[in-house]
């Protein structure tokens, strides 16, 4: 197997805040510990955790906005806790993953749709006619070309979603990922944002974490994580990690409504064969489970 992309050893990190009434006291608040992580190029990752359980927490450390207290992060084999560790190499990282965030208000930084998307390719120096075909190119895979010279402000919460992600592909990250970046969006913009993700992931080959709290996203990932008070408890297939849904419950944890739903009628006895990840395959489950049951 090739050298993963993205690499963690022993990752931790704890977060100090003044004690409340006090000027000297520090507290530590441990939010990621003895994490254990490889990630490939052209992988499709699911991130899953409880609110507070530390998957924020481990993408801003895989983009540096945060730095390590304890482990080691390898990006693209370069050690990135390394003391050597200078400026223009935190440049350099960071243009190979990018990050989309939960409010795309926080990356929207021009008054016209084309200059924001453009902000980041001019950041790295290209030439104009250059910086113009990314912009371009970006806009088509969000299908958001339509909308090159409107106010972002003016855009629905998806449509200014869908901005903030044409602005990172605009730089070619090889990774891209998006923290909860679906939280705040409705049920069609939350599906679009998806289907762009997948688009991205499946025909321009970028490898895609997406650190979600939607049973249903994960299930659409070719491998699922989920972390727990700040540990890796699971890593696998979404099959192998959905399918322990006794686990998923004791930390807090649902698997997809579909297989929650056959995973209760099997424990009510009802012999239901097949799969149930996705919304797709629990109807054509359900819909061969009845057939099987009329005849």
């Amino acid at each position: 197997m090739s050298e993963p992309i993205i690499r963690c050893e022993h990752l931790g990190f704890t977060y100090t805040e003044d004690e409340e009434n006090t000027d000297t006291a520090r507290v530590e608040i441990p939010a990621l510990s003895d994490v254990n992580l490889s990630v490939y190029r052209g992988e499709y990752i699911a991130v899953l955790g409880h609110n507070g359980s530390g998957k924020s927490t481990l993408a801003k450390l895989l983009n540096l906005i945060l730095v390590p207290t304890e482990g080691k992060v390898y990006i693209d084999g370069k050690d990135v806790t390394d003391e050597n560790f200078s400026e223009d190499d935190l440049f350099d990282v960071r243009r190979k993953v990018g990050m989309v965030f939960q409010n795309p208000d926080n990356q929207l930084v021009a008054t016209v749709v084309e200059e924001d998307v453009a902000f980041g390719p001019e950041n790295l120096g290209l030439p104009r006619e250059e910086i113009r075909r990314r912009v371009t190119d970006a806009l088509n895979v969000v299908s958001m070309q339509n909308y090159a010279n409107h106010a972002p402000h003016k855009l629905s919460g998806g449509q200014k979603q869908r901005i903030a992600i044409a602005g990172i592909i605009a730089m070619k990250p090889d990774v891209i990922i998006f923290d909860e970046s679906t939280a705040m969006l409705d049920p069609l913009g939350r599906a679009e944002v998806v289907r762009i993700m997948e688009k991205l992931n499946r025909e321009e080959g970028i490898t895609v974490i997406n650190i979600t709290h939607y049973m249903e996203e994960a299930a659409r990932a070719d491998r699922v994580v989920v972390i727990n008070d700040g540990k890796l408890i699971l890593d696998g297939s979404a099959k192998e990690v959905f399918s322990d849904i006794s686990l998923l419950h004791r930390i807090g944890l649902e698997a997809p409504q579909g297989a929650e739903l056959i995973h209760a009628l099997r424990k009510d006895g009802f012999g239901i064969a097949g799969d149930s990840l996705t919304e797709e395959e629990s109807v054509e489950t359900l819909l061969a489970f009845l057939e099987s049951y009329k005849s």
